[in-house]
């Protein structure tokens, strides 16, 4: 049978004729988008752009016109030197004539150089912040082009970094060039691109701890939180961008305002759409509501061609690092998987949940390469569910008021029991609507966690009964007047607990 040539995710891959794509792409989610770009006369037409394959991810840059690459055997494209201003790869021979000049070079110019004004020691340089040196050039500066996308790839070059292959790319492909699918029953066929995956790098990360940057440690645990289980579900697309709001209005803080260039990922810091990440598929302007969070380093084809409605494998580095929820044991165990010191405030590993963490963010815990963890006995951690198929908005109101929306631990204020009823009274911001969900239309089971509704006076007092009462609800409330929004798993634990206290509470998945 007759093979055929293609590439699945960068890299070449050969297959008989006739294989489906499920064999090439091994434990792809179902359901989750793939984009095809099939080969045409006119996409192999030249353009001036390249793709320059590094092992810390892709980067674009466009020639300027007559400019081309410089020629060279490919294992002579390694970091050399590297600082905050350039970073060059190389030396390799060439035949310039070096001048003893200064020029200046803006941000993301690709240039060649040389090594005491010896072309036979030549470098291809990238300038990583506009500056003014003497790098040993031919006249003018010798600029041969500009990083498009990538330029927060470039920053993380680094000793031992090289880059691996250079091919011409597209500067823009015909839409029937194009074919996304979620069905990988589909034939590959010769010369095919398969792009299932995309790479997201955290704004501030590095391999090397003593080089991660804090700065936008916050705003990027955000990030990770969001696509922790590795899928951006894009619910709107638009010429330049794709965006993700599934979580809902989240509060981001804004650590890094700069420049939305292709392959950037910020988070909104602002508005309705609070919380929601983009991915930016062409450069536009900086925005006072958009924070920078991450850059994509490979998979960039996907975000261009992904519609509303398409789900996007992704893979986030770092993963998110939250102990929260976990027992003891299991929080030390994930921890040191990660290299990391762990201290905790307690040596019974076996029955305490981690309630905390220090730092506080990935970043932070990552740079400092060391967590402390703070825990509470398993007898003061409430156990819960909740109903998201009957009450959604209400389950949605509950895990942001208590926390359960961002951590797998949340607080709620104990304010009252009589030995049966249990209430709690979390603190709901102004203006919120908890609209009639999910009312009982017959006796409550007794371990029933209900959310008291706007038709009350008591609008957002949360509580749980030990005994049925056929006439009033979880929070003393008539069935009109009551959300049920879950239940609570450990409803024994209750009597331990003290009025005028804050407890903990656990979500458990089902």
């Amino acid at each position: 049978m007759t093979d055929i040539h293609l590439t699945v995710n960068g890299e070449a891959v050969t297959a008989k004729k006739g294989t489906a794509l499920s064999p090439l792409l091994p434990g792809h989610p179902q359901g989750a988008a793939v984009v095809l770009l099939k080969p045409k006369t006119a996409s192999r037409e030249k353009t001036s752009r390249m793709r320059l394959k590094t092992t810390a991810g892709d980067v674009i840059i466009e020639l300027f016109k007559g400019a081309e690459l410089p020629k060279a055997p490919q294992d002579t494209f390694r970091i050399h030197f590297e600082d905050k201003n350039t970073a060059a790869f190389g030396p390799f021979p060439t035949s310039f004539v070096p001048s003893m000049q200064e020029f200046r070079f803006p941000h993301g110019s690709v240039f060649v150089g040389s090594g005491g004004y010896d072309s036979k020691q030549s470098y291809l340089m990238f300038s990583r912040n506009e500056h003014k040196a003497d790098h040993g050039t031919a006249a003018g500066g010798a600029v041969i082009g500009k990083v498009i996308y990538g330029l927060g790839i470039m920053d993380r070059w680094r000793h031992g970094d090289k880059i691996l292959e250079a091919e011409q790319v597209f500067s823009r492909v015909d839409a029937d060039d194009a074919e996304i699918i979620t069905d990988l029953s589909c034939k590959a066929e010769e010369g095919m691109r398969v792009f299932s995956k995309i790479t997201i790098t955290a704004e501030g990360y590095a391999e090397n701890p003593a080089e991660i940057r804090t700065g936008t440690a916050e705003s990027v645990d955000h990030l990770l939180f969001v696509l922790k289980d590795g899928r951006y579900a894009v619910d709107r697309s638009a010429s330049t961008c794709i965006r993700d709001h599934t979580e809902g209005k989240l509060a981001v803080p804004q650590e890094l305002q700069a420049a939305r260039r292709e392959g950037a990922v910020t988070a909104r810091t602002a508005g309705k759409s609070s919380g929601a990440i983009y991915i930016y598929t062409a450069d536009i302007q900086s925005h006072p509501a958009h924070t920078i969070v991450g850059t994509v380093t490979a998979g960039i084809e996907l975000a261009r061609f992904a519609a509303p409605g398409c789900t996007l494998q992704t893979e986030i580095v770092p993963p998110l690092l939250d102990l929260r929820g976990m027992l003891l044991k299991d929080a030390v165990a994930a921890a040191k998987s990660r290299g990391l010191k762990v201290m905790a405030d307690n040596r019974d590993v076996e029955s305490r949940i981690v309630i905390d963490q220090k730092p506080a963010y990935t970043l932070e815990v990552l740079k400092e390469g060391k967590v402390s963890l703070y825990t509470k006995s398993l007898d003061e951690v409430i156990d819960i569910t909740l109903d998201y198929e009957n009450a959604p908005l209400s389950v949605d109101l509950f895990r942001r008021v208590t926390n359960l929306k961002r951590y797998p631990v949340g607080t709620m204020p104990f304010i009252f029991n009589d030995g049966e009823m249990y209430l709690f009274k979390p603190q709901f911001a102004k203006g919120i609507n908890i609209i009639p969900e999910n009312c009982p239309k017959k006796t409550p089971a007794k371990d029933a966690l209900a959310l008291s509704n706007d038709s009350r006076p008591a609008q957002g007092m949360v509580g749980v009964r030990l005994e049925e009462n056929a006439e009033f609800g979880p929070t003393g409330e008539p069935f009109s007047g009551t959300n049920i929004i879950g239940r609570v798993i450990d409803t024994e634990k209750l009597s331990k607990m003290k009025e005028d206290t804050v407890i903990y509470i656990r979500e458990v998945k089902q």
